[in-house]
């Protein structure tokens, strides 16, 4: 019994502990000023120049592509907990559902709201997570790690609604995937640092109108049958429009029977 015990305290100890550590929330008061105002349907304005981990000056619109979402990792490389807790759940996800991958269906900016951040750190960032990931190719051209100026980090964070406050050397602030259209508008947010495998697969699907993916016909019909639920923050079934799918494939399977039976009928000798 003691040994049971002692094992529910320790997360709880721990998770006291580490808190304000994680957060970087030193005062009760700062909880109001950081957080995350969904902006769903905007756009993000593609003017907004970053610096590469090959010191080059990138716009955020070069990262536009036709056919391919893109996921907004918000962190800083200097974090000592969330950030890495964040982006490692991001690894994790790419890596237990292998439909979609990286390169082939979308695009990964990891992007830091420090501006003291430089390239030099986000080439290291980026060697170690780009090793872990299993599938697809998480190459500079896929997963891209980006620095910015104080002002043009304003115009991002603002834009997709990340509020969050200078803590002495570190940061207080929420955690989140953004997830874009390949034309840079806000499609969904998926927040924490760990993610279900179907939310982050129909979240990259609703973005990309079903356009990405082994079979378009399956996505949309995934799409008609999934809807996000806004409280819950995850994608749930939407009953009747599964009822309308189950009777159509009953009809069509009541016609394929009667089919089937008409043309025997026919073919018999009289």
């Amino acid at each position: 019994m003691y040994n049971h015990r002692l094992l529910l305290t320790i997360p709880v100890l721990l998770l006291l502990f580490s808190t304000n550590y994680v957060f970087g929330i030193t005062d009760s008061r700062d909880v109001k000023e950081i957080g995350i105002d969904e902006k769903t349907g905007e756009f993000v304005p593609g003017d907004i120049r970053f610096t590469s981990e090959s010191n080059e000056t990138v716009e955020l619109k070069d990262f536009f592509n036709p056919a391919k979402p893109l996921i907004l990792n918000l962190v800083y490389f200097g974090c000592p907990r969330l950030c890495n807790f964040a982006t490692d759940g991001l690894v994790q996800v790419m890596n237990e559902q292998n439909s979609l991958e990286i390169g082939k269906d979308f695009k990964v900016l990891t992007v830091s709201f420090d501006p003291k951040d430089t390239p030099e750190l986000s080439g290291t960032k980026a060697s170690r997570y780009r090793e872990m990931v299993k599938h697809g190719d998480p190459g500079m051209e896929n997963w891209v790690f980006l620095t910015s100026d104080a002002e043009n980090i304003r115009r991002l964070t603002e834009a997709v609604g990340f509020r969050y406050k200078v803590d002495g050397d570190e940061f207080a602030h929420a955690s989140a995937l953004i997830i874009l259209t390949p034309e840079g508008k806000i499609s969904r947010y998926l927040p924490g640092i760990q993610y279900e495998p179907g939310d982050f697969r129909l979240s990259l699907l609703e973005a990309s109108r079903g356009r990405i993916g082994s079979s378009e016909m399956l996505n949309k019909l995934l799409l008609f049958c999934y809807e996000f639920d806004p409280v819950g923050k995850k994608y749930a079934l939407k009953a009747l429009n599964v009822v309308k799918v189950g009777g159509v494939v009953t009809l069509l399977s009541i016609c394929g029977v009667l089919t089937y039976f008409w043309r025997r009928e026919r073919k018999e000798p009289e």
